[in-house]
């Protein structure tokens, strides 16, 4: 029983180090990592030889990803528009998604390009349940549409409510 006890507290210690390495790692965000890395702490000496603009590319990519406050997850859109006409695509997806934003402005929407294909695809849903209601909203509302819509898997959706706040 004493051993269990021991061994408790020893996964007790380490989670309290891990968190406190981790809050004071988080105090450290705004540094530059290349100073951070050349502190002489220790017994040994880190020595970084690069291109200067390497560092500059680093940490820009660094502030940019501490700015963003947009959550993307693993969601559903839905497909409004597919078409390879390279002449009039374009213009009908846009067309479309004018049609679709003046019933629904509040929809997000997505004209993209990808060869060969222009695509129009509309909302950021969690679930293909949510996605599912409003494809019958869509599809009530512009009854011309309803054999092009298609729920699609989307790896990038946003989380708009959470932005807001």
């Amino acid at each position: 029983m004493s051993r269990f006890v021991n061994i408790i507290a020893c996964v007790l210690v380490c989670a309290l180090s891990f968190t406190n390495a981790q809050a004071q790692q988080k105090k450290r965000v705004n540094e530059d990592i290349f100073k951070e890395l050349a502190k002489k702490d220790g017994k040994g000496v880190v020595t970084i030889q690069q291109n200067p603009k390497m560092n500059m590319l680093i940490n820009k990519k660094i502030k940019e990803n501490s700015a963003k406050t947009n959550i993307t997850y693993s969601g559903y859109r839905i497909q409004a528009f597919m078409d390879n006409n390279q002449k009039k695509s374009k213009d009908a997806a846009e067309a479309r998604e004018k049609k679709l934003k003046d019933k629904y402005p509040d929809l997000t929407t997505y004209v993209t390009f990808s060869s060969p294909f222009w695509k129009l695809r509309v909302g950021d849903f969690r679930t293909h349940a949510d996605a599912l209601v409003m494809v019958k909203r869509i599809s009530t509302d512009f009854p011309e549409l309803s054999t092009e819509l298609l729920i699609v898997k989307d790896e990038e959706a946003q989380d708009v409510t959470l932005e807001n706040k």
